[in-house]
């Protein structure tokens, strides 16, 4: 629980940076490489701000599926769902981090910090995903048996030693 909520916190800083960048119509990344006068000149009116509260909005998905990772699936398409999720955003994160540190240390245009940030994102979801994981795969009843209440393998399927007990 504790990758979980250091991930939840650490996307949390990303989402403040961006709804201060929304409200003040600013585009870019706290730590990020310095953005050009002309890259404002692809926007209309008020695009820069609704492009950044989508990236809010993109911020707090990335928190609730943090968050749905710890809940206890019962069936395989829903934890499929939310540990490719988890992975996606662990992919994204980390090319965010090689793209932006490499651009930094190609380039003038800075960004170290950002891609520094990223990289420690990417560790962050790395570790919850393997969490998923994991967590789905002890909860499964032993031996494929499905038990009918309480998650048991029935005693007469129980397997003592290398012995079938029935």
């Amino acid at each position: 629980m504790r990758i979980v909520m250091a991930g939840i916190v650490w996307t949390g800083l990303y989402v403040a940076s961006k709804v201060v960048y929304a409200l003040e119509g600013k585009l870019g990344f706290t730590g990020g490489p310095r953005v050009s006068p002309d890259s404002y000149l692809a926007y209309g009116p008020g695009e820069v701000a609704l492009a950044q509260w989508g990236n809010v909005a993109s911020g707090v998905v990335i928190m609730a599926i943090l968050l749905a990772g710890r809940i206890r699936f019962t069936r395989r398409l829903p934890y499929l769902m939310v540990l490719w999720a988890h992975g996606l955003f662990t992919a994204v994160a980390a090319v965010g981090a090689v793209g932006m540190t490499g651009g930094a240390l190609v380039t003038d245009r800075g960004g170290a910090v950002f891609g520094a940030y990223c990289a420690v994102w990417a560790v962050l979801l790395f570790l919850a995903t393997r969490d998923v994981r994991r967590g789905y795969h002890a909860r499964r009843p032993l031996g494929g048996h499905r038990a009918k209440s309480g998650g048991r393998v029935p005693a007469r399927c129980q397997k003592i030693g290398d012995v079938q007990e029935r």
